[in-house]
């Protein structure tokens, strides 16, 4: 797995159209081989500094291609052997957290707010991808719009802050979740999941 981190100017950024999350999609969708399936291989995250966004890129091949142009500040490693192998981690996660719910006009995904019901979201995806949190140390941030445009369409997503210590109970589900992330909407810059062992 290789994680790439790229900073951009402000600016730069509205030069080269990445004023919304279906933009940043598009441009780094840009930066793999010609592969049908490549939407599958990566993840990212968007952070929006005061005067620079950092995006944090995970995918499972190297970049062949810096998108437009190769502005920004573009560095990338590839994760050793063993980084997967720890059993506690440190965690930070910028999630879609969702449910379905039923509407007369059949059934719908609607954005959670409630910390209640984020609290259990997270404890559940935890459960499902082979990991417990230590709930005294998880920490909840609060719940923020952001809309996107794809054509003439326009959307909403939620966007919600996750980070705390997490304990590997399954290996195996474990990985998976890290390389293919966690929850909805992660052609948008959700689900990656960031980790820093404690040894």
């Amino acid at each position: 797995m290789f994680l790439t981190q790229i900073r951009i100017d402000k600016t730069e950024a509205a030069r080269v159209k990445l004023w919304d999350r279906y933009g940043w999609h598009r441009a780094l969708w840009h930066a793999f081989p010609e592969k049908e399936d490549k939407e599958d291989r990566f993840l990212f995250r968007v952070d929006d500094f005061r005067t620079y966004f950092q995006t944090l890129l995970l995918s499972e091949i190297n970049i062949v291609d810096q998108p437009w142009g190769g502005k920004g500040n573009w560095q990338t490693k590839e994760f050793s052997d063993d980084f997967l192998n720890h059993s506690t981690y440190r965690f930070q996660l910028k999630a879609n957290p969702t449910m379905k719910k039923t509407f007369p006009e059949g059934k719908k995904r609607i954005g959670l707010y409630k910390e209640e019901l984020l609290r259990d979201w997270m404890s559940r995806k935890a459960k499902n991808n082979g990991f417990t949190l230590d709930e005294s140390t998880l920490i909840v941030g609060a719940p923020m719009d952001e809309t996107f445009r794809k054509g003439n369409k326009t959307g909403k997503l939620v966007s919600v802050d996750f980070k705390g210590s997490l304990t590997v109970e399954n290996q195996v589900e474990f990985i998976h979740a890290f390389k293919n992330g966690i929850g909805t909407a992660k052609a948008f810059g959700f689900g990656m999941l960031m980790l820093q062992p404690i040894k």
